[in-house]
């Protein structure tokens, strides 16, 4: 699978996380809470994630090019 389109799915579940992470923002406790907390620390994690791949990504393009 190319990296691209591994990159554009993990954007779209970081983006589905936030908005179930927007309505539960004022939550103190509860199963409410608990959605919330799941939604905003699910984008975090998906933020590092492309993070991650997008410095994989850079290092096959310098590689390439140097090999090249």
């Amino acid at each position: 699978m190319k990296l691209y389109k591994v990159m554009g799915g993990v954007a779209a579940v970081g983006a589905c996380l936030l908005i179930l992470s927007y309505p539960f923002r004022n939550d103190d406790h509860g199963v409410r809470w608990v959605l919330g907390g799941i939604g905003w620390f699910g984008f975090l994690l998906c933020v590092l994630t492309l993070i991650v791949l997008a410095l994989v990504g850079l290092g096959r393009t310098i590689r390439r090019r140097v090999v090249a």
